[in-house]
């Protein structure tokens, strides 16, 4: 009987490791999840702003800063899928 509840001691303590483990990834995912959906955000407004022919023309100076935010969403997108 002793070793079977050692057995049991020992099986608790390994579901109560995997349960951490697991919180600890579906709190990573759910950052993950909302980091992407910030970045698509980001890069749809970005691209509305370039492609739209209604607004004449942005300055050159408006490209290259909607251009830089879509480049840095683009990268923040890789650091999470990775």
């Amino acid at each position: 009987m002793e070793e079977n509840l050692q057995a049991l001691l020992k099986q608790a303590d390994e579901l109560r490791d995997n349960i951490e483990k697991m919180h600890q990834e579906s709190k990573t995912v759910g950052y993950n999840a909302a980091g992407i959906r910030e970045c698509v955000t980001t890069l749809q407004k970005g691209i509305k702003k370039v492609g739209n022919n209604k607004l004449a023309a942005l300055a050159n100076r408006d490209k290259r800063k909607v251009y830089a935010e879509m480049e840095e969403a683009i990268e923040q997108l890789m650091e999470l899928i990775d």
